[in-house]
């Protein structure tokens, strides 16, 4: 198949997830398991987008569409109608009602005393960080960084762990958040604050709605309805040119005084760090994060009891994006600009890579996780030539050496 495809386009070092994906919706579209379904949605969608560039662009009420552009996002919009109304695929056989298929874990615990002591102080060592600004100005860039990709990854483990939907597209609702805080500030002019502020519930909005959908289907076809609202999110924002800016993105997004200096800024991420943190914490620790995990471990049981597992779950779902929204928004900011690859199925999957990477059995693991991922992309980065090799092969060796993941283990 890969000496076919290079007659068609050069090899690049895109292909993998674009094969990748293209591969999974064909399977998923079809149905798991069936040969058949799989040939009808291979043949079903690239019917589908020979039509859309054979229509070309068309003028209807005084609007113009260009349905050659659908092609980007074809695939995903097929696979999304169709696990809709029939959530097992075309010719697949409907799944058991059981999300999770990993072994019975133990109830989650409070943290510990010493647990508490270890936290504080590295709160105040975080807290110290701005006073290397002068003599070591990127630690504070970096440090930054790590704090947002620990509120992404701490969103995700929050459905993927207690909630045991596994999301192959959070990185929507971190897009929606960056490009919420950014065309605020851009269209109506809102101080950064009020866009920080607002911008989460441009992502709670978005997760409600794909939630709604998503939460009604369970294992792989869950996965990929969630990455296919993803690519809708992604192609919408890639070519909305007027609005978004189209691939070049939203430019000027910069932080105002008093956080327009990179210690104070770090001090903002910090303490909306904390506070995500902690607010998952509680709501994993309330009778909703048990009902939550109740639904994961046995809907039935749960529904017997009466827990509406569907809206337990879809809540959950939401309140993931939400938080998510705000890792995107201080991420818009933080770079002062975004570009559609915010959304991108990469980042997803980097959020996968921490969650995995730190222990999806426990709360700190996603903090652990981003914190490691992040600060070994880096420094492989600025280090090595083939830095992307190097940096697969040193999460490969971790995942082997700690099956369970880094605090799993």
């Amino acid at each position: 198949g890969g000496a076919m495809q290079v007659a068609r386009e050069p090899a690049n070092l895109l292909l993998d997830l674009s094969v990748i994906g293209d591969a999974f919706v064909v399977v998923v579209v079809g149905g798991m398991g069936s040969i058949p379904g799989a040939y009808l949605a291979a043949v079903l969608i690239a019917e589908i987008k020979a039509v859309c560039i054979g229509i070309g662009v068309v003028n209807f009420g005084g609007f113009t569409f260009n349905f050659s552009k659908l092609t980007l996002v074809a695939e995903f919009i097929v696979m999304a109608v169709v696990l809709i109304l029939r959530p097992h695929g075309l010719f697949g056989r409907p799944q058991g009602a059981v999300r999770a298929t990993g072994d019975v874990e133990a109830p989650i615990r409070p943290a510990s005393n010493a647990t508490k002591v270890f936290g504080i102080a590295a709160l105040v060592l975080l807290a110290c960080l701005p006073l290397l600004a002068k003599t070591s100005p990127y630690s504070i860039v970096l440090g930054t960084d790590v704090l947002i990709a620990i509120i992404f990854a701490t969103s995700l483990h929050f459905i993927m762990g207690p909630g045991g939907m596994h999301s192959f597209g959070h990185a929507a609702y971190f897009g929606l958040g960056a490009y919420g805080a950014a065309l605020l500030v851009k269209f109506a002019a809102m101080p950064m604050l009020g866009a920080i502020a607002l911008a989460p519930f441009v992502a709670l909005a978005g997760a409600l709605l794909f939630g709604w959908f998503a939460v009604r289907l369970s294992g792989v076809y869950l996965a990929m309805l969630t990455l296919a609202f993803a690519q809708i999110v992604w192609s919408i924002v890639f070519q909305w040119e007027n609005v978004t800016g189209g691939s070049n993105g939203v430019v000027g997004i910069w932080p105002t005084a008093p956080f327009n200096t990179s210690g104070n800024y770090y001090l903002l991420t910090l303490v909306l760090a904390i506070g995500s943190i902690l607010v998952l914490r509680a709501m994993l620790f309330a009778p909703f994060g048990y009902a939550m995990r109740a639904g994961r471990d046995s809907p039935l049981r749960a529904e017997a009891i009466g827990i509406d597992v569907k809206r337990v779950h879809w809540i959950g779902f939401a309140i993931a994006g939400g938080i998510c929204g705000i890792a995107g928004a201080l991420f818009a900011f933080a770079k002062g600009s975004i570009s559609p690859e915010t959304i991108s199925v990469g980042r997803s999957i980097d959020g996968l890579v921490m969650v995995l990477l730190g222990g999806i059995q426990t709360l700190s693991g996603p903090i652990v996780g981003a914190t490691a991922f992040t600060l070994l992309q880096d420094t492989i980065m600025r280090q090595a030539e083939y830095w992307r090799a190097l940096l697969g092969g040193i999460i490969l060796l971790l995942v082997l050496v700690f099956p369970g993941g880094l605090m799993g283990s």
